[in-house]
């Protein structure tokens, strides 16, 4: 079981239902949408560590994020894990952010504030899984960038067809209109989907 398949089993199981209450969306929206932005968050790291430094920032980083929240789930949902989320996604997506919940609010039918939130509770999951697995595997930057690599393109594989446009722009180098790469990378058909138009 991969990495990322192993954190959406303990993420969804323990969290989800304070997640609803959080954003306020239904329990099994959630759960359908947690995987979705964990795998968007991986999309977003995995750009970061493709170049050595970026690589070596994430390593970097994960030196305070060691994997400990994985032994308390429930405090992903805390005001100050949520305030860290946000800074993280800051870093992770930049100016992406905003799109990327657009994206998946869209595609949730709920509110961008609702995925923000989301999103801020997953990225501090994310970093703390790949924390836990950077100690206990003993990797270093190099490694550390093909672990990301090897687990954003299994999410990649197993994202619903609407979500692997999303995933694409977040990889890949950007720097114009969200929509615009969109309809370049996929197509109108995929644009449709993401944004529930037929």
């Amino acid at each position: 079981m991969s990495l990322m398949d192993q954190l959406t089993q303990v993420v969804v199981s323990q969290i989800s239902q304070q997640a609803s209450q959080k954003t306020g969306m239904e329990q099994g929206l959630t759960e359908k949408m947690m995987p979705m932005a964990m795998a968007a968050i991986m999309a977003g790291l995995k750009k970061n560590a493709s170049q050595p430094q970026g690589a070596q920032a994430l390593s970097d980083a994960l030196q305070r994020h060691d994997g400990s929240l994985l032994n308390n789930v429930d405090q992903v949902s805390s005001d100050n894990v949520l305030a860290d989320g946000q800074k993280i996604l800051g870093h992770i997506l930049g100016g992406k952010q905003s799109q990327t919940e657009r994206a998946l609010a869209k595609t949730a039918g709920v509110d961008q504030g609702q995925i923000g939130q989301l999103l801020a509770m997953a990225a501090p999951a994310v970093l703390a899984s790949l924390g836990r697995a950077k100690r206990e595997q003993g990797l270093d930057a190099s490694a550390l960038a093909g672990l990301v690599t090897e687990e954003s393109v299994r999410a990649h594989a197993a994202a619903p067809n609407e979500l692997g446009g999303l995933l694409g722009f977040l990889d890949q180098d950007g720097d114009g209109d969200f929509k615009d790469d969109l309809m370049e990378q996929a197509g109108k058909q995929l644009l449709g989907g993401l944004f529930g138009r037929k």
